[in-house]
C-alpha cells in the first residue's frame, strides 16, 4: 500500500468514527432516534404530550394526527356565546405549531387502530408507531337517543348542538341568535348522566342565557333538563337571580327526542321546544371501541371509557399505548374518573410524554406518572361580573389509592384571572404563546 493509500484509509477510517460519535455511536442510541410516537388527537391533552415528548425526548419522531388543522378552544367560550365577551383566546394554526416546536402534524381522521401491527389508519394514509397516545377526547354518543335513525341523529347534530365541540361553537351561537330574532320561546338545554367534558360548564351556560335573556329583553325561557342533581351553587342561583327565566328540571334522564317534532320525552314528561342545545350522553367514541380499548366494569361489560393504569396511563389492554384526556376511564374507586377538563387534559398528556421517554430510555421502574391537578374559572353571573374558581387536586394515598380534594374560591370582582390561567396552561403545556 502506497503512502497516499494509508493516508487515505487513515482518513476513512478517521471520518467513520467522528460520523458515528455524532449519532451517538452505540445501537441502543441509534434504534432510539426511528422509534415514533403517534398522537391521536390534537386537543389539550394530544398536544401536550407532543410538546412534552420534544423536550423530554429530542431523538424520537413525533406525528400528531386530528381531523382539525386549527386548534379552538372550548374553556372560555360560554360568555363569548351570549356576547357577554370577544372569543379572548387565539386560534392556532397547527401546522405552524409543529414547525415551532419541532414535531410534525397530518390533518386527517382516524379511522382504524391496528394495534398488532402497530399502525394507525387515517383516510389518507398509514402511519407506523412504537408509541401511541389516544386523546381523542370525549364524543356525544347520538346512539343512546336515536338507535338506528342516522338521519334523526344527524339533524339533531347540524341543528341544535351543545357546543361541547370546538367546530360546533359557531353553530351554537348563530343558533342562539336566530332564536332571539324569532321571538324567544323555549329554548331546551340537556345534561348528560356523568361523566361528561367539564362538568361546571352546563351550569354556567345556563347562567349566562339566564343573563342574555334578561339583558336582550326576551320573552324566552330556559328549560334545564339535569340527568344529575345539579351544583349546589348553581341551583340557588337559578331560583333565585332566574326564577322565571330558567326552570332547573334536575333527576330527568332524557329517554328520547324527535327533532323534527322538537319534542324531547324525559323522566319528568315530555317537553315541546323552539330551539334546544343537546348534548346526549357522552363515551370516549368509536375509535377506542374499534381498537378494543375500553374499559370493563365488575361484571365484566364493556364500558364507555378508555381503560388505563392509573400509575402508569398505560392501556391494560396494550403496553404500547397511552390513554390521556376526556376518552380516560375511572382512575379511582374513592371518586371515578377525573373531571374531564382542559388542565387536567394537558397535565396527562405531559405525564404520559414522561412515561414514555423512560420507556425510550430502557427504564425498568419508571416513577408514577404524575398526577394532574385543574382549575376552572367560571361565571356566576355576567353584570355585575361575578366568577367562581374550581380548584381540583390529587394526591396518592399510602395504599396507592388517587384521593381527590376540591375547593371552591369565590371571586366577585374578576379581573382576567381566567384569561391569565388559560394562556398560562396554553404556553406551559402547548407552547401557544
Amino acid at each position: 500500500m502506497t503512502m497516499m493509500m494509508k493516508r487515505r484509509a487513515l482518513l476513512l477510517h478517521a471520518g467513520a468514527a467522528l460520523a458515528a460519535a455524532q449519532l451517538g455511536a452505540p445501537a441502543a442510541r441509534a434504534a432510539a432516534a426511528a422509534r415514533k410516537v403517534v398522537v391521536a388527537g390534537a386537543g389539550w391533552g394530544g398536544l401536550a404530550a407532543a410538546l412534552a415528548l420534544r423536550r423530554l425526548a429530542p431523538e424520537i419522531d413525533v406525528h400528531v394526527v386530528d381531523r382539525d388543522p386549527l386548534f379552538r378552544s372550548l374553556p372560555l367560550s360560554n360568555a363569548w356565546l351570549v356576547g357577554r365577551t370577544p372569543e379572548r383566546l387565539a386560534r392556532v394554526a397547527l401546522p405552524e405549531l409543529a414547525r415551532r416546536h419541532g414535531w410534525r402534524f397530518s390533518a386527517g381522521e382516524v379511522v382504524a387502530i391496528d394495534r398488532a401491527r402497530r399502525t394507525v389508519q387515517t383516510r389518507e394514509q398509514r402511519l407506523d408507531y412504537d408509541w401511541l397516545v389516544l386523546a381523542t377526547g370525549a364524543a356525544a354518543d347520538h346512539g343512546a337517543w336515536f338507535g338506528d335513525d342516522a338521519q334523526a341523529a344527524l339533524l339533531a347534530r347540524t341543528k341544535y348542538p351543545a357546543g361541547f365541540a370546538a367546530a360546533e361553537l359557531d353553530t351554537v351561537k348563530a343558533g342562539l341568535e336566530a332564536f332571539a330574532a324569532a321571538g324567544g320561546g323555549t329554548l331546551a338545554m340537556t345534561v348528560p348522566p356523568a361523566p361528561y367534558r367539564c362538568p361546571p360548564a352546563p351550569y354556567e351556560r345556563a347562567a349566562l342565557i339566564g343573563w342574555w335573556i334578561k339583558a336582550r329583553k326576551l320573552n324566552a325561557k330556559l328549560v334545564l333538563i339535569d340527568a344529575g342533581g345539579g351544583m349546589p351553587r348553581y341551583n340557588r342561583l337559578f331560583a333565585e337571580r332566574h326564577a322565571g327565566r330558567i326552570e332547573h328540571v334536575r333527576h330527568a334522564g332524557v329517554r328520547a327526542v324527535d327533532p323534527r317534532a322538537k319534542t324531547i320525552d324525559t323522566d319528568a314528561g315530555t317537553l315541546r321546544y323552539d330551539h334546544a342545545l343537546l348534548l346526549p350522553p357522552m363515551h370516549a367514541g368509536a375509535l377506542v371501541a374499534q381498537a378494543g380499548l375500553l374499559g370493563r366494569d365488575s361484571q365484566d361489560r364493556p364500558t364507555r371509557w378508555a381503560a388505563a393504569d392509573p400509575a402508569t396511563l398505560r392501556s391494560p389492554h396494550d403496553e404500547r399505548v397511552y390513554i390521556v384526556g376526556d376518552a380516560l376511564d375511572h382512575v379511582s374507586l374513592l371518586f371515578g374518573h377525573y373531571p374531564k377538563t382542559a388542565q387536567i387534559a394537558a397535565d396527562l398528556g405531559a405525564a404520559a410524554a414522561a412515561q414514555i421517554a423512560a420507556a425510550a430510555r430502557g427504564d425498568a421502574s419508571p416513577p408514577a406518572a404524575g398526577l394532574p391537578s385543574s382549575q376552572c374559572h367560571v361565571w356566576l353571573d355576567a353584570e355585575p361580573a361575578e366568577q367562581l374558581v374550581i380548584e381540583t387536586n390529587y394526591r396518592r394515598r399510602g395504599d396507592g389509592v388517587i384521593a381527590q380534594t376540591v375547593r371552591q374560591i369565590d371571586n366577585p370582582q374578576p379581573r382576567d384571572e381566567d384569561l391569565a390561567w388559560a394562556r398560562g396552561v396554553m404556553r406551559e403545556r402547548l407552547g401557544v404563546e
